[in-house]
């Protein structure tokens, strides 16, 4: 090859190699020549959408920020958004069971209250336990009890998280009318029914009583510290002496007491007279007849219930508005308030649907909730300064609107991450007394006796679905004092039935789950 031949051969090496530089600078849409990087064609992370359900009403205003500052949060940790849909308590229990069968949300909320257990046993919920390694920092705050809460060896929700002290159901009611009505303090059955029948008097247009379950808790007044509930339906009881050895509700003389009480109310006028055809939970509608004052109690709510979703509403409206609080079992039957008890039966719980496509992303979501405390407060409580606000350490609600407070995530509360709470008036009294109470009783009575019991009833379905259906037709009526015939013909034609729908089969089952239970407590 001649010199020159060479030099022909070096100069078109030379430009070949400008004109893939060129080429290479403008596909980039860069003219310093640089090579892209490796990342530079790949496609940005997918970014997955949870769709979660949550008990209460939406706020006003204020969730464009609160989906804002959760998507800040989600979207780096976890590479996910968070939608949430409110249902409004009353129809809760229908309303989550269609959503379950729609297979509409990855994340759940229920408890004994929506027919949690019967949809786990179902395998509606995905098993949590293969992706708890995935998740330490929630294993660890739960300091052994996610062991607890399983059927069948597996974990289909993660429970809310009870700390000792607090009330539990109760009358709530209006203070400042029971002095001015110059009434007996309220502390006991007698005085109780002395408030409701000067109420009726003074709101005659109003049922002072409207929720089919308010014989539990003239049961709970009557019977005191004397019964324990194994299943936490109100549909079976043991002496607290003797725990593990249980009978009918419906056999037990306080029942029986209750149902004479019952009449007399609903004869009386005390007792809606269209209760049969009203709503299993009727504390929304009690809430906006209290802040209208046209009602001047609840005879059925529980105390959390009440200090979040009813206190701040109601002194918005007047603020010299006094409440009281009797608590069913803090002041009445003390004996039976244990440590917070977390089981299947009874605790509220977050679960994530089987069909979910993000199992362990939705998973990842509830440790954060429970473990990082920008998550806790934004879920739990809502935007600072839109849907509470901080006084200190301490949140308080003082010139939030009513309308604009946020319910917290249901199945979230969290004792161990809850902020204290500043209560106006009264009612900090009253919260203080309860946490304290409830806290020396806790300590004072230890663990639950049913702590960790799990009634297996996979073989008794179609009893329980029988037994459900007679209750409808039967039990409910009689125990909101709609008799046919009397008391004792009623509570026989019903038993007759409940022995057809295979009460003895569901009985004998419940005292040998008891006495296999109480065989493992004395190992």
């Amino acid at each position: 090859m001649t010199v020159i031949q060479k030099l022909k051969v070096v100069l078109s090496g030379v430009l070949v190699s400008a004109l893939v530089l060129s080429l290479a600078a403008c596909s980039s849409g860069k003219n310093d020549g640089a090579s892209p990087s490796p990342d530079a064609s790949r496609e940005p992370a997918k970014i997955v959408e949870l769709k979660a359900l949550t008990m209460g009403t939406e706020p006003a205003s204020g969730m464009d920020n609160f989906y804002k500052q959760l998507d800040e949060l989600t979207k780096k940790d976890l590479g996910a958004i968070v939608r949430f849909t409110f249902i409004p308590w009353g129809d809760e229990k229908n309303q989550i069971s269609r959503a379950i069968v729609a297979k509409e949300y990855d994340l759940y909320a229920g408890g004994f209250w929506s027919d949690y257990k019967n949809f786990a046993t179902k395998n509606a919920f995905a098993d949590l336990k293969p992706s708890l390694s995935k998740t330490p920092k929630l294993v660890e705050h739960y300091k052994g009890i996610l062991d607890r809460i399983t059927l069948d060896g597996k974990l289909y929700g993660i429970p809310q998280y009870g700390k000792p002290g607090g009330g539990n159901w109760g009358f709530f009611y209006r203070e400042d009318l029971r002095k001015q009505w110059g009434l007996p303090e309220v502390k006991d059955l007698e005085s109780v029914e002395k408030y409701l029948y000067k109420a009726k008097e003074e709101f005659p247009d109003t049922p002072m009583i409207s929720d089919k379950g308010f014989i539990l808790n003239v049961f709970r007044m009557l019977a005191g510290d004397k019964y324990l509930d194994p299943t936490g339906t109100m549909t079976t009881m043991a002496p607290v002496n003797d725990p593990y050895k249980v009978a009918s509700i419906y056999d037990i003389p306080e029942y029986q007491q209750a149902l004479r009480i019952a009449k007399k109310w609903y004869d009386d006028g005390i007792v809606a007279r269209d209760i049969l055809a009203g709503q299993a939970n009727e504390t929304s509608k009690t809430l906006e007849l209290m802040k209208a004052n046209k009602k001047p109690l609840e005879f059925t709510n529980h105390f959390g219930a009440v200090s979040s979703g009813y206190i701040n509403q109601l002194k918005a409206v007047n603020k010299d508005w006094e409440f009281g609080w009797l608590d069913y079992t803090v002041d009445l039957a003390p004996d039976t308030a244990f440590l917070p008890k977390h089981s299947v039966e009874t605790t509220t719980m977050i679960s994530i649907g089987a069909h979910s496509k993000n199992v362990e992303t939705a998973l990842k979501f509830i440790e954060k909730a429970h473990t990082d405390r920008a998550y806790y407060d934004l879920l739990q409580y809502g935007v600072k300064d839109e849907h509470y606000k901080l006084d200190g350490e301490s949140i308080t609600f003082e010139g939030i609107d009513p309308k604009n407070k946020k319910p917290g995530w249901t199945g979230l509360n969290d004792g161990y991450m809850n902020r204290v709470e500043k209560y106006p008036g009264e009612w900090q009294a009253i919260y203080d007394r309860l946490q304290t109470e409830g806290a020396k009783l806790g300590e004072k009575n230890g663990i639950d006796p049913y702590e960790g019991f799990v009634f297996d009833t996979k073989d008794i379905t179609a009893e329980m679905a029988n037994i459900e259906t007679i209750r409808t037709q039967y039990a409910i009526p009689l125990a909101v004092g709609v008799i046919k015939k009397s008391i004792e013909d009623d509570l026989d034609t019903m038993n007759q039935q409940l022995k057809g729908a295979g009460m003895e089969k569901y009985m004998a089952a419940l005292q040998k789950a008891l006495d296999d239970f109480a065989a493992t407590k004395q190992k």
